[in-house]
């Protein structure tokens, strides 16, 4: 009882302290604590290191810690309850034991107390044992057992990606993970990792021989979709696998499967929108909160549960099926003084219509109405019922509790789709590009710092690179996503070059910040351009902006000392970036020998070499 002693201790401290910060931390969700919301300093204090110790208190005895308990508000009487149940298994779904990891070392940073780092330790180690042959992690350890849904593959509610990020961070062992664990362990993260991720490539659904994308629960067998609860159906998900691709998209250097994955998910995942629609929340004709679809151009909604067809279809279901007949479940309801008993078996295939495939798909969860428990509903907001073969009226869509209660419609997919993925094929080009050059970045990411002299401003950049203008027109960030810089419409900037540089070709990255007209490059390095040639097209009538990239080749006369360019039409969000052909270029570089110019791999990540610094992809230094 050593851990209780302390927490005792800790909340008498917590009063002491009460007046100081108890407002701001009782403000805060533990998700938010955890995260770094606090501030890096608070997590030394001594208020901190009382909430570390409950943290130790209540942790399972395998090692992690049970979801939706908001441990900074726990009573004493609430501690003890979960203390009684540490022998319970772990949780990670909604975020468990990722986040109570990340707030130990955030702690264990500022404060060294062994304690935190053996606590975390053992964390990491239950996330270790709970990782599947195949990749990946089910919502609890030890899994349920019994076939139960809990024991899958879950992409629900971020599972997957939350371990992966954390995987990610301990191995870079970098900020709150530096030195908090061995080498050795970050090593078995990266091969956790690496193996999460091929996993994630086999269980794209196959769409009767289209790559499609993924639902919420995967088979650890077959690797094909999987139930979760009663009114969640095997499917496409639209809102888990728009998450996914989200996270896949921040991994700096995919392999080539990899990128085949996510162009593929995303372009099944746009053909098979529900455009100009979305959803809304209103109050309906009986007073009842609720929700509707509305039209809306430009939008697009996706269903939560998206029906598959054709083969892969019959193929999942035909197995979800077999699942609920062995099972041998059977759910009754009463009504009118009759009880009506239907088998989970009989209520999924008697309202499964394959003939409704890629059509958002719905289901009732609800103790009282078990006798919809897996039934198949085609319609989200109210239709008739019908009379089934027993006399029992059966609902064929869902009731208003049940639309405002869960999301089973929504536009999730959009932003992923129309913001992140352009981006992510920008850098993937990028990515490509770098076989024969070394890249240099003129970006809001390599940015230094201006100067102005008399009507002249100067944009510096690392590499002894600058920018200049002769329009007064002052340094100004655009969309975060690329790192664009502002770029004003007729006005010559004028790209200033180190002694020696010969750049081949120049990469303009961005898009037009108004939604008016067209913006182009109308100049280059003495070529001029027409309006049709390197097009940036206004932004849509819902005021997104579409990411383009354009690339001028001057490798038959490289460009030294400096170059002028322009943009005409409006003013437009750029990352430039110039290519020097690389001297290594075809060339073997000696084993084990790092250049002091050029690229070459570490630990299977790109690194670049200008004059002995290090430099990843995006032009930030590695320290």
């Amino acid at each position: 009882m050593i851990k209780k002693r302390i927490c005792c201790l800790a909340v008498l401290l917590c009063t002491a302290l009460a007046g100081l910060t108890a407002q701001n931390l009782a403000s805060m969700s533990w998700s938010d604590v955890c995260n770094g919301k606090m501030g890096s300093e608070w997590y030394g204090s001594g208020e901190a290191m009382e909430i570390a110790n409950i943290v130790l208190y209540v942790q399972k005895a395998n090692g992690g810690w049970m979801k939706n308990d908001q441990i900074h508000q726990l009573t004493n009487a609430e501690q003890d309850a979960l203390y009684n149940k540490r022998n319970e298994h772990s949780c990670l779904d909604n975020g468990a034991t990722t986040q109570e990891m990340r707030f130990l070392a955030k702690v264990w940073q500022q404060t060294q107390v062994e304690e935190y780092q053996e606590a975390f330790l053992r964390a990491l180690n239950m996330i270790f044992q709970a990782e599947k042959k195949c990749g990946g992690w089910s919502q609890y350890w030890p899994l349920s057992g019994g076939g139960s849904y809990q024991d899958y593959i879950t992409f629900n509610d971020d599972l997957i990606t939350n371990v992966l990020k954390l995987l990610r961070d301990i191995a870079d062992n970098k900020g709150d993970f530096k030195d908090i664990t061995t080498e050795a362990a970050r090593e078995r993260c990266r091969r956790a990792f690496d193996k999460t991720i091929d996993m994630i490539i086999r269980c794209q659904v196959d769409d009767n021989g289209t790559p499609a994308a993924w639902c919420a629960q995967h088979d650890t067998t077959t690797l094909l979709p999987a139930e979760g609860r009663p009114h969640e159906l095997p499917s496409i998900s639209g809102y888990e696998s728009a998450a996914l691709l989200s996270y896949l998209m921040t991994i700096e250097q995919p392999s080539k499967e990899l990128q085949h994955t996510i162009h593929t998910a995303i372009a099944w995942l746009d053909a098979h929108k529900i455009p100009g629609k979305a959803i809304e929340d209103f109050t309906n004709a009986q007073g009842e909160k609720d929700r509707r679809v509305i039209d809306k151009p430009g939008s697009a909604i996706w269903g939560r549960f998206i029906q598959l067809g054709g083969e892969t279809g019959a193929a999942t279901y035909q197995a979800f099926f077999n699942k609920l007949q062995r099972r041998g479940k059977s759910r009754s309801y009463t009504t009118g003084g009759k009880t009506y008993t239907y088998s989970e078996y009989e209520i999924a295939t008697t309202s499964y219509n394959p003939d409704m495939a890629y059509q958002p798909i719905y289901a009732i969860y609800d103790d009282q109405l078990q006798h919809l428990y897996y039934r198949f509903l085609y319609h989200f907001e109210d239709s008739d019922p019908v009379v089934d073969s027993k006399g029992l009226e059966i609902v064929t869509s869902l009731n208003a509790l049940r639309r405002r209660s869960y999301q089973f419609l929504g536009s999730w997919c959009l932003k992923t789709i129309q913001t992140e993925y352009p981006a992510w094929k920008i850098r993937m080009e990028q990515l490509a590009d770098l076989e024969d050059y070394l890249p240099y970045e003129l970006n809001s990411g390599t940015y230094t710092g201006s100067q102005q002299n008399d009507q002249t401003y100067t944009y510096q950049f690392g590499d002894g690179l600058s920018i200049v203008n002769s329009s007064n027109k002052g340094y100004a960030t655009g969309d975060a996503s690329i790192k664009a810089i502002k770029y004003s419409a007729g006005v010559g900037y004028t790209v200033k070059l180190p002694a020696g540089m010969k750049v081949s070709k120049v990469k303009f990255t961005g898009y037009d910040n108004y939604d008016d007209s067209d913006a182009y490059i109308a100049l280059c390095n003495g070529v001029r351009y027409q309006s049709g040639q390197y097009v940036f097209p206004a932004k849509d009538s819902n005021g997104n902006a579409k990411f383009v990239s354009h690339t001028l080749d001057f490798s038959n006369n490289p460009i030294e000392g400096s170059f002028l360019f322009s943009i005409a039409g409006k003013q437009c969000g750029l990352a430039i970036t110039l290519f020097v052909k690389d001297p290594a270029s075809g060339l073997e570089q000696p084993v084990n020998i790092e250049p002091r110019n050029g690229k070459y791999l570490r630990d299977g990540q790109l690194i670049i070499v200008r004059d002995d610094k290090e430099y990843n992809l995006k032009g930030s230094p590695i320290k």
